[in-house]
């Protein structure tokens, strides 16, 4: 897949916001060059279990990426980076703002000297704000996010999602915002510096649960696995497990009642509209949930997928790896490394009609491509080798 081919990355960013985003530009056949620090690298290779040697996290966020391991608080470390940048479209980092200023690569004086560079900087509040230089965590920006307000269930303790969603929603935003700005820019031939804030990015998403506030001053707080307005909807116990079922509309209502055996519900004057359903919510859930008892999640999903009704199991994570449907849109696939071997990852969510999809590019090992890059800008032996023996680029020897 190779809608970005062409089109070169330097990434500065480590753990997760930034590395998830360059990924999906990798998929999308970016050229991405992963700067890491000299001595360790990216933090997330030390977080264990180990496969092969190699931390599951990293191999996780980092296929289809090089490596270079560059020291980039040093001087001879940022005259290296800035001869990359003067080859790079676009520079995305996660530091705290005014760290670049602090390692003189100012944004601003980056902006002068590469024109057409494209900088995406992801925080945790963005660039300005009162809150611009504080620390921030997943679970902290779920918490000012509002998420841990509406994650649960009513009357118990506020829980966060179950996936880092604060920091993921950081490289989803990021790699749409660089796929637009590369394509304003073959307009104005200029880049521009992107202001990505983890906060604002996940705030977006309370979507219609602000509208609402502001339509009604009503503030919304947790309803388990069920939807503020749509019912019947959310988890109802089996005789084995749960199964899940959602009424979004009119429509599937009378689907609903006909497989459940409740037949007499779908005529019902006062649950026949969306509104009244929410308003008798406790009568449609209790109904619901004493036929639900009945039979096994495997019986129910059979009956209520033959009545076209949205329905499922609710599977743990060896359950989504197994499923039919993930293994016929390929979204688990096997990488191959030559020093550490095959693993299995998953794959990416974005296909082209028509097209297959090729292998993707396995994570590199710290400093894999040091030696290769330093060549592509001009440094020769001698030159490698001082910065080599100065510290500043670490070179993965192939055992």
């Amino acid at each position: 897949m190779k809608l970005l081919a062409g089109v070169r990355v330097v990434d500065l960013t480590r753990v997760l916001s930034g590395p998830f985003g360059s990924t999906i530009l990798g998929d999308l056949g970016a050229e991405v060059i992963k700067v890491e620090n000299p001595s360790r690298g990216d933090p997330v290779r030390e977080i264990g279990p180990y496969l092969n040697g190699q931390s599951h996290y990293f191999l996780s966020l980092n296929r289809n990426k090089r490596s270079f391991a560059l020291d980039i608080k040093s001087p001879e470390g940022r005259s290296v980076l800035r001869r990359l940048l003067a080859t790079a479209d676009v520079l995305i980092e996660n530091f705290r703002p005014g760290v670049l200023t602090d390692l003189d690569l100012d944004p601003e004086d980056l902006a002068r000297d590469f024109p057409e560079l494209i900088i995406c900087s992801i925080s945790g509040y963005g660039q300005t704000g009162p809150l611009r230089k504080n620390p921030s965590f997943d679970v902290i920006t779920q918490a000012l996010a509002g998420m841990m307000s509406v994650t649960g269930e009513a009357g118990r303790p506020p829980v966060r999602l179950g996936i880092p969603m604060g920091d993921l929603i950081g490289g989803l935003y990021g790699a749409i915002a660089i796929c637009a700005a590369l394509t304003a820019r073959n307009e104005s031939g200029s880049g521009v510096h992107i202001d990505l804030a983890l906060f604002d990015g996940l705030a977006s998403l309370l979507g219609y649960m602000v509208g609402r506030y502001f339509a009604t001053g009503e503030v919304l707080g947790p309803v388990g696995s069920g939807h503020h307005t749509s019912v019947p909807y959310g988890a109802f116990e089996a005789s084995d497990g749960y199964v899940v079922l959602a009424c979004m509309t009119d429509t599937f209502w009378p689907r609903v009642c006909e497989s459940l055996g409740l037949r007499e519900m779908a005529t019902d004057g006062r649950l026949d509209t969306y509104d009244k359903r929410h308003e008798n919510r406790r009568l449609v859930n209790d109904a619901v949930a004493q036929v639900i008892a009945t039979k096994t999640v495997e019986e129910w999903c059979e009956i209520l997928e033959a009545a076209d009704v949205p329905c499922a199991p609710i599977l743990d994570i060896a359950g989504v790896v197994d499923h039919p449907q993930i293994r016929h849109r390929n979204m688990i696939t096997e990488m191959h490394h030559s020093i550490y071997g095959s693993f299995r990852s998953l794959g990416s969510p974005i296909k082209l009609v028509g097209e297959s999809q090729e292998r993707l590019g396995a994570p590199p090992l710290l400093g894999e491509d040091s030696d290769d890059l330093l060549t592509e800008l001009g440094y020769n032996a001698e030159a490698r080798d001082e910065l080599v023996a100065e510290g500043v680029v670490s070179i993965h020897e192939e055992v």
